[in-house]
């Protein structure tokens, strides 16, 4: 097999595809080399996507996926070190969101209010990335191996960083003040069970306002008291 990184001809419009992440700054226009690689990224993304949703995410491999994307292997693994961080790709630039959310907020605004808001910033694309949060949802929902992926690295990354933004606007240290982790894990145990609520309706629903509902419990919260 022939590993391909020139340009793809046109498709159509796929409802799990998902922008990558541009490493390279906003004013500056990344080389024919960088183009290809997100390229390839994006063909990886697609075709794991398709190859998810059709056969179920256990029985998919990574040589199906790079063969879809009509690429090696060996690159498969240059883009992602497995085949669950390729569906949840989106996971650093979700965090860096969140986290500049809560640090856009003023100062001396209640802490359970800024944690609502850098929340609510992982749902800014809904609904055009619904098909790809329902996917993730319903693979999860089979696949142990999936759902301790999104707990254990993907949330866990985002509820560490979390934690860290609300340790530094009180001044305290997470290892010693316990308010930071306890409502960062709160915040996710929130998208949690807003994200199940959301899956029991087949996703018909809009998620940011399941999301809304479920951590107005913590923002009605005494904010002296946290």
């Amino acid at each position: 097999m022939v590993d391909r990184d020139a340009d793809s001809a046109e498709r159509e419009p796929d409802p799990f595809a998902t922008p990558a992440e541009d490493p390279t700054p906003a004013t500056a226009e990344p080389g024919r080399r960088d183009r290809k690689k997100l390229q390839t990224r994006d063909e990886l993304i697609l075709h794991a996507a398709r190859l998810f949703d059709a056969n179920g995410f256990d029985a998919v491999t990574t040589e199906q996926i790079a063969e879809a994307a009509d690429v090696s292997q060996r690159t498969f693994f240059r883009h992602f070190p497995s085949k669950e961080a390729v569906l949840y790709a989106d996971t650093d630039v979700l965090r860096e969101r969140m986290r500049a959310a809560f640090d856009a907020r003023p100062a001396d605004e209640a802490v359970t209010l800024s944690v609502t808001h850098a929340m609510m910033a992982i749902t800014n694309d809904y609904p055009d990335d619904r098909d790809l949060r329902y996917l993730q949802a319903r693979l999860g929902s089979t696949s142990p191996a999936l759902s301790a992926y999104a707990r254990a690295v993907v949330q866990a990354s985002w509820e560490h960083e979390l934690t860290t933004a609300i340790a530094e606007r009180l001044a305290v240290d997470p290892l010693e003040d316990a308010r930071p982790e306890i409502l960062a894990g709160a915040a996710f145990s929130a998208l949690r069970a807003a994200t199940r609520q959301w899956f029991a309706h087949d996703g018909r629903g809009d998620l940011p306002e399941v999301l809304r509902r479920a951590l107005g419990a913590i923002a009605r919260l005494d904010a002296r008291a946290i």
